[in-house]
């Protein structure tokens, strides 16, 4: 069963270009369980199908955290 994660932007930076949304996307799919990430810039928004529950709302934050976005539950 997928679970969806949706997340949005939030603070001072913010996704500005593809070239953000691609280090988003990039950065998440990296996490085990992870099946696909779709960060859209001009909505701020981001949305994470998980497989399964190797991974967490807590340790993505933590992961986009770690490369510049705060980001909070939607």
């Amino acid at each position: 069963m997928t679970k969806i994660l949706k997340l949005k932007v939030v603070g001072e930076h913010t996704m500005h270009c593809a070239g953000c949304e691609r280090s988003i996307t990039y950065t998440l799919s990296q996490f085990p369980g992870v099946e696909e990430v779709n960060a859209d810039w001009k909505t701020q928004k981001i949305r994470v199908d998980l497989a399964s529950d190797e991974v967490d709302l807590e340790k993505i934050k933590a992961e986009l955290e770690w490369i510049g976005y705060a980001v909070e539950a939607m």
